[in-house]
């Protein structure tokens, strides 16, 4: 038992994150007598949930590809990638520039690596004056790419909604799904894990409480309000309130999957998925005539911040409603109104 507990208590403990197979050296953990190895374990994995917390369940999912990537380029040139050297990190931005890549996509792969040397307590190839030099060096030479969707605008939403029938419980649901989407501004993960215990409604609208956005990672929350607008076709409050209503939805997930023949279980407390989210989006952005690739899951955030700023709504009214960067919201103000006031207008008419 002395033995076990010197072990223990002099040595330091490495956790092995599952995915990564990277080691998480932390301090010493000493242990009182008496305490078994099978609390020992379960201290362990409660470590290891814990530390996992510090990003996003999605960041973590992209830097472990991110990362999977620069262990097959190490492997191919027979070079260690934990510690990797800042020569070797020079090579692979040449090689991820050689594949075209977005330099958003480049950056990214940078922060991955960054991640997992501070991770395992070694200091980042990636903060090096060469690795940093070769980065500007690619960034002026393939230029910042920033890749927008189209904004699904007020009108065309509006079209769609004028086409979709209330006979079907998919109906009744779709048409929530998108009028929430667009009225909330919301991000694709934001809406889809909706669930009943976050909607608040007052009167003719409706606070949306989020425990957690990408703008609150510290999980403190945010509330989101919904206009509602009970004079209109297109109100989303009464959307929403008529989709619980049809569905009998009342706990769980709002949006969830319906299944052939309108079925839809109830016990099966499981979101909508991403892809479905998106999807529907495109298959209705078709039915009106749009180009559907150019729709993404983001078009219905995109459009309301961008229909907002062409009524003349001021940013921080925009701002507030989908908790962006005001200067995003700025981005998107400028792209709507590009031909407002424009220097140019009437120079070149046929008057004389």
């Amino acid at each position: 038992m002395k033995q076990r507990q010197n072990r223990l208590g002099d040595t330091t403990l490495a956790l092995k994150n599952e995915a990564k197979n990277v080691e998480l050296t932390e301090r010493p953990f000493v242990f009182t007598k008496g305490e078994g190895n099978e609390n020992i374990e379960a201290l362990i994995q409660r470590t290891k949930k814990t530390l996992r917390g510090d990003l996003a369940d999605a960041t973590h999912l992209a830097y472990e590809k991110d990362w999977n990537d620069f262990q097959q380029f190490t492997q191919l040139i027979e070079q260690p990638s934990l510690p990797a050297q800042a020569e070797i990190i020079v090579l692979y931005l040449q090689y991820l520039a050689d594949k075209s890549l977005k330099l958003n996509t480049i950056r990214r792969r940078l922060a991955a690596i960054r991640y997992y040397h501070f991770s395992s307590n070694y200091d980042s190839p990636t903060e090096s004056a060469l690795g940093k030099k070769m980065l500007n060096a690619i960034s002026r030479q393939i230029g910042y790419q920033l890749e927008q969707k189209q904004a699904l605008l007020v009108d065309d939403l509006k079209r769609i909604i004028d086409l979709i029938p209330c006979n079907t419980l998919s109906h009744y649901r779709d048409r929530a799904l998108l009028l929430l989407g667009f009225a909330g501004g919301f991000r694709r993960g934001e809406v889809i894990s909706l669930r009943v215990e976050q909607l608040f409604f007052s009167g003719e609208h409706l606070r949306v409480h989020l425990f957690r956005s990408k703008t609150d990672q510290t999980g403190k929350g945010i509330d989101k309000p919904i206009f509602g607008e009970p004079d209109s076709p297109y109100c989303p409050v009464i959307a929403l309130r008529d989709w619980l209503k049809k569905s009998e939805i009342s706990e769980g997930y709002i949006f969830r999957r319906i299944r052939r023949g309108q079925c839809l279980n109830r016990s099966e407390d499981k979101p909508l998925s991403v892809i479905a989210y998106t999807n529907c989006i495109k298959h209705y952005a078709k039915k009106i005539g749009l180009n559907h690739q150019n729709i993404s899951g983001h078009s219905l955030r995109s459009g309301f911040v961008t229909s907002a700023a062409l009524q003349g709504k001021d940013v921080l009214q925009i701002a507030a409603v989908t908790q962006q960067d005001i200067r995003t919201v700025q981005r998107y103000m400028r792209k709507a109104k590009l031909f407002e006031q424009h220097a140019g207008e009437g120079l070149l008419n046929n008057k004389k």
